[in-house]
C-alpha cells in the first residue's frame, strides 16, 4: 500500500506548506511545527527515504530510532495543543508534570536498551524480523505505549467536547481527534501481526494520521474563523462608534 503512504505524505506537506506564511509572520508556530514533525514521522515510515536516512546514519537502523524518538515528540506537542485548545488544562499538567515526563524518560531509557538489545544491523524500515522475536517485539510496543498515554490523556477532554454544545467546527474537530486517538491506541497490535498483515498495519497507522490531521485542520480553520469575526467587530465598532 504504498500509494497509501505517499498520498498520506502529500496531504501532510500540503498543510506545512499552507501554514507556512503563518509561521513566519510569527503566529501559531506549534500548528507548523507538529505539521512537519509528523511529514517527517511518514518520509521516515516510507522505505525509500528510510534506507537514504539509515544510510547516512551508519545503515544500522538508527533511522528508527530516530523515527520513534520524533513520534514521541510529536506526540507530546500534540497532546498539549490539543489540551490547550478544548480547556484541558489538567490533562496538561499531566502532561508536563512528573507522571507525564517520568513516563517519558522511563520509556526513552527503555526504547534505547530494547534497540541495542534486539542487535538488527540490516536496514529494516518498520524494524521487521522475520519472525517474532522478543526485544524487537518490547521495541516495537514501548514505541507505542507512550504515544497511546499522551491520547488516553486528551481523550476524556476531547469526549466531553463532543458531548458539550458549541461550535460545530470545534465538536467535529473534537471528534476527528478522538478517534484518532482510539486508532492510535489499537496501533498496539501492530507489534504482534504478521508481516503478511502489513496492509492492516499501514491502514491502521494512516488512518490515525489522517484523523489527526483534519481534526487539527478544523482547528486551526475554527481559530481562523474567530479572528476574522473579532476583526470584522472591530471595524464594525470603529465607523459605528456607541453614542
Amino acid at each position: 500500500m504504498i500509494w497509501l503512504q505517499w498520498v498520506t505524505c502529500a496531504i501532510v506537506t500540503a498543510l506545512v506548506l499552507t501554514r507556512l506564511p503563518a509561521f513566519l509572520r510569527g503566529r501559531n508556530r506549534l500548528m507548523f511545527w507538529l505539521m512537519t514533525l509528523l511529514d517527517l514521522v511518514i518520509l521516515l515510515s516510507i522505505e525509500g527515504p528510510y534506507l537514504l536516512v539509515d544510510r547516512l546514519l551508519g545503515g544500522h537502523n538508527m533511522a528508527n530510532l530516530l523515527l520513534r524518538f520524533i513520534i514521541f515528540g510529536f506526540c507530546l506537542l500534540l497532546s498539549i495543543r490539543v489540551a490547550r485548545a478544548f480547556s484541558g488544562f489538567r490533562a496538561e499538567r499531566v502532561l508536563l508534570g512528573p507522571i507525564g515526563l517520568g513516563l517519558l524518560g522511563v520509556a526513552s531509557l527503555v526504547l534505547v536498551a530494547s534497540f541495542v538489545l534486539a542487535g538488527l544491523t540490516t536496514s529494516s524500515v518498520g524494524f521487521f524480523t522475520p519472525d517474532l522475536q522478543f526485544w524487537p517485539a518490547v521495541y516495537g510496543t514501548v514505541g507505542r505505549l507512550y504515544p497511546t498515554f499522551t491520547g488516553l490523556v486528551v481523550l476524556p477532554v476531547l469526549a466531553g467536547t463532543v458531548r458539550r454544545r458549541g461550535p460545530a467546527t470545534l465538536r467535529t474537530a473534537a471528534g476527528l481527534l478522538a478517534l484518532g486517538y482510539v486508532a492510535l491506541a489499537l496501533s498496539n497490535i501492530i507489534t504482534v501481526l504478521p508481516k503478511e498483515a502489513l496492509w492492516l498495519s499501514q491502514t491502521i497507522n494512516y488512518g490515525t494520521i489522517l484523523l489527526l490531521c483534519a481534526g487539527l485542520t478544523l482547528i486551526w480553520a475554527s481559530s481562523l474563523a474567530a479572528r476574522l469575526s473579532r476583526r470584522t467587530v472591530a471595524r464594525s465598532n470603529v465607523k459605528n462608534p456607541h453614542t
